[in-house]
């Protein structure tokens, strides 16, 4: 026995010459945003910066360049430039800006609708054209260290686009749709204030409860017209090869065959005449497909992030908010929900090591007298609790600030909340703000907010990413914490099991993440050495 360990330790140092010592790079003094230095990659189911420190995106969605006025929607009532930084102020380091197919084809042609004037409440939004109000837009989104995730969420713009079920639609084609994110990602490919491309919002099945294959999303690996899975990955690779920096965020779909084939031109999924073989979930989150045809973008595969939606009753009254949920506490609420939606529509993917996820939507009504309120408010608790249970690979963007979006509302209001300097008649929802969104806002250990570039803080309460008072990152496997992984964090971690020093990284050495050090965790260290496991923690 002591042999064949002599012989495993003189191997893991054989190895030690081989493994590069693992240094973590803090960002420059505040100073004008640098292009390029920003971009993001996943390493195992974790986003990280060009360094390989671990982020974490907590942001919001804010519309309206998908819709007929072609701005953001709460410039009708407001300041947007105000909107803007208390947005930053309030830690949210990511705004995902949904926008159409139809708009981004016409910049790319040279054309330029115009947007609704609000310049009555925005002088400087004076004579802009839409491309150039969207470019306003992101520059003051640069200035105040915001980074936004462009959205494609529907063909064409129109404030109920999104419920087409397809990225086709009319003059819309496929290869419309690809052409106008490949120009769109090289239009804006040096430049990192958009770290990344939500491909499209939702695809799902068309409405009734008598499916047709025609007209809707499906997910497999045929040529299908509507298989969302192939369009994805090809309009991932089309801008891949313009713009290798960027993240592409993937939804799913809405249904799913039980035994993974596509192979009926329509099903029914009525409760009562229905046939029960298909898996339904919220548009866009349906990810079962993934177990069975993972997106495959070959060398580019660390720029790929599943991405999910869900929501609560008051959206849409699902069935794992019936029975028992209305009444439970909020630990058997969230089980229910993990157990009977998360855990097989999208968690395995974080869970067995596919992927980090990005919730792209989730939210809701915090305020009212709906009789489904308290129980949305149990959602809305329930997913906070999940998303910090997962922090670091599970990102999310909440649904929204605009005051616009009837089944949610949205963190800017009219009702109850605090007023700020150019909101004019909007105010800021302190309820669901403070109660939902915060506790899941990336901060850290001084209660500041870390934003997502290097070299602009995040509003007036953030900090730069990289800052040397950033939430410590938990270096797995780094034992004896001398800033490598190798030999002697075996001999560290051996020794703390037999009690003999205790003098050890604690957390870095749970890497099972099950809060208990022991010989699963020496075994995985091994495996990692060796080369069987690539990436730590487990689980």
């Amino acid at each position: 026995m002591k042999k064949t360990i002599s012989v495993f330790l003189a191997l893991i140092m054989l190895l030690t010459l081989l493994i590069p010592s693992v240094t973590k790079v803090s960002a420059a003094e505040p100073g004008v945003a640098e292009s390029g230095d920003d971009w993001l990659h996943v390493e195992g189911t974790n986003i990280v910066d060009k360094y390989g420190n671990k982020v974490w995106i907590t942001g919001a969605n804010w519309f309206g360049f998908n819709c007929r006025e072609r701005m953001l929607l709460d410039s009708y009532h407001s300041n947007i430039v105000a909107d803007i930084e208390i947005v930053a102020d309030k830690g949210i380091n990511v705004v995902r800006m949904p926008i159409a197919t139809d708009l981004l084809y016409a910049w790319s042609k040279g054309e330029y609708p115009a947007s609704t004037d609000t310049s009555y409440n925005n002088a400087d939004l004076t004579g802009l054209n839409s491309f150039e109000l969207f470019n306003f837009m992101l520059d003051n989104f640069k200035r105040v260290g915001i980074k936004v995730i462009l959205d494609v969420h529907s063909a064409e713009t129109d404030n109920m686009g999104h419920t087409y079920p397809l990225w086709y639609n009319g003059t819309i084609t496929e290869e419309v749709f690809k052409e106008a994110w490949v120009w769109v990602a090289n239009h804006y490919k040096n430049d990192d204030t958009i770290i990344g491309f939500d491909l499209k919002n939702e695809p799902h099945t068309n409405t009734g409860t008598l499916k047709m294959k025609s007209q809707s999303a499906i997910w497999d690996d045929s040529t299908h017209a509507n298989n969302w899975k192939r369009v994805a990955q090809e309009t991932a690779l089309a801008i891949m090869k313009v713009h290798p920096n960027a993240l592409i965020f993937v939804e799913g779909v809405e249904m799913y065959p039980k035994d993974g084939l596509w192979n009926d031109e329509s099903f029914d999924t009525s409760p009562w005449t229905g046939t029960n073989d298909y898996y339904g979930n919220w548009w866009g989150g349906n990810l079962r497909g993934v177990k069975d045809y993972p997106i495959n973008l070959g060398a580019y595969q660390k720029q790929l992030v599943y991405s999910p939606h869900d929501y609560g009753p008051m959206v849409f009254e699902q069935e794992w908010f019936k029975g028992s949920f209305p009444t439970c506490d909020d630990a058997t609420a969230k089980k229910i929900l993990y157990e009977q939606c998360w855990r097989d529509n999208w968690a395995y993917i974080m869970e067995n090591g596919t992927s980090p996820l990005l919730i792209g939507e989730w939210g809701g009504l915090t305020e009212g007298e709906d009789k489904l309120l308290e129980a949305n408010k149990k959602y809305l608790r329930s997913m906070r609790d999940y998303i910090l249970e997962n922090k670091y690979q599970l990102h999310h963007t909440f649904w929204c600030i605009n005051i616009d979006s009837a089944d949610t509302g949205g963190l800017l209001t009219r009702g109850e909340g605090t007023a700020f300097p150019g909101g004019r008649d909007l105010k800021w929802n302190d309820n669901k703000y403070d109660n939902y969104l915060y506790p899941v806002l990336w901060k850290n250990s001084e209660g500041k907010f870390i934003g997502l570039d290097h070299k602009i803080p995040l509003g007036k309460n953030g900090v730069l990413l990289g800052s040397p008072d950033d939430e410590p990152t938990i270096n797995y496997g780094d034992i004896n914490k001398d800033g490598q992984i190798d030999a002697l964090d075996v001999i560290a971690l051996k020794s703390y099991i037999l009690g003999i020093n205790q003098n050890i990284d604690t957390q870095a050495a749970d890497l099972n993440k099950d809060s208990s050090i022991d010989a699963l965790d020496m075994q995985i260290l091994k495996r990692y050495l060796l080369g069987q496991v690539t990436q730590l923690p487990l689980g």
